[in-house]
This record gives C-alpha cells, structure tokens and sequence, in this order.
C-alpha cells in the first residue's frame, strides 16, 4: 500500500507501451550477431569483473553508444550493442538480458540489476506466420531497475522511477514513482533528486 496518500486512479501506470511493429532479422544481421557472440564470449564473458572499461570498448567496437563510467558486467547479455544506448555511469548487472532486436536507450545514473530482461521483442500469436513484433524500451536517466525484472517491448521508465524486484512492466512507468508486482504497479513515489 502507498505510503502517501494517493488517491486509487494514481495506482494505474501511466500510458500504454508504444505500438509493435513487425520485423525480419535478415543474413547480414545474423552473420554479425554471431561475430558479436563470439567476440563477447571469448574477450567480454571470461574478463575480470572489473574490466569495465574494456567490456565498454568492445560494445562500441560493434556499435554501441557507450556514455563514461559504464558498468557492464561479464555475465550482462547484450543482443544487438549496434541498438544500445547507454548514459554516464550507468550500470548492467551479472545476469542481464538486454535482447535488443528494436534499440534499448538507457539514460545517466541508471542501475540495471541482475537477472533483469529487457524484452523489445515478442510474436504475433494470432497470425499463422507468428512474425516477430519489435518497440524500442527506454530506461531513462536516475531511474532503478531491481532484480530479476522484465520489462515488456515498447515501455518507457520515466526519469527516476524504481522497479521493483521481479516486477513485470507491461506499460509506461511515471517519472519518480516506485513499481512492484505482476503486472506492476505504483506502491509509493520517491524523492525528486532534481528538485533537490
């Protein structure tokens, strides 16, 4: 229950995610995928935890926009870096999956917590062709993703807000407000570091 005292439509989150659209993952797109995994697996998995500066060099090398400070951990899976963004010292913990078929934009100041998947990707389950349907997700900055979360293709959390550990985020989640849940929903608000 929310510490303040918000009235009962504030517990709905805020928009619905942007819209899927179809897409085709073509040969060329494949072929560098596979160098990127090996790549990964044998210079970027197996370096020492922390190696940070050498994980973000590899993710630029392949496309990424890497901000200063990055942390991106040995055991963070990144699906396409050509389609990441990531802010100053933001983080990707151990354990997260970051399957980037449409672009992931991470802001400043981000935590990314272990075991979290950001899924931009999903099928079509009422077509017999099952085509695979992408939205881009944005993580923006200050904001905390906690443990084991899953955020759903086309969601945006807003500047500031937390996730809660294995919370499932199927829509927007308002700046500075504090998720939890299946589906997630708000719990409190926290403090506006920008007002401070």
């Amino acid at each position: 229950m929310p510490s303040n005292t918000a009235s009962s439509s504030l517990l709905k989150l805020a928009s619905p995610r942007r819209p899927l659209s179809k897409h085709e993952i073509g040969l060329p797109d494949r072929a560098r995928r596979a160098l990127w995994n090996a790549v990964w697996l044998f210079l970027g998995r197996l370096s020492p935890s922390p190696l940070h500066p050498w994980r973000s060099f590899l993710a630029r090398s392949f496309g990424a926009q890497i901000g200063r400070g990055v942390h991106i951990y040995p055991g963070a899976k990144i699906w396409a870096p050509w389609k990441l963004v990531m802010g100053d010292r933001s983080c990707l913990a151990d354990g997260v999956g970051c399957y980037n078929v449409a672009p992931v934009t991470i802001g400043e100041d981000v935590v990314i917590s272990q075991d979290t998947y950001l899924c931009t990707a999903t099928h079509d389950y009422n077509d017999r062709a099952f085509p695979l349907l992408v939205a881009p997700i944005a993580v923006e900055s200050h904001a905390w993703v906690a443990a084991g979360a899953f955020l759903s293709p086309g969601v945006t959390v807003h500047r500031g807000a937390v996730v809660g550990a294995r919370s499932v985020v199927t829509a927007d989640v308002p700046a500075w407000s504090v998720v939890a849940g299946n589906p997630a929903r708000i719990v409190n608000t926290r403090s506006n570091f920008d007002l401070l």
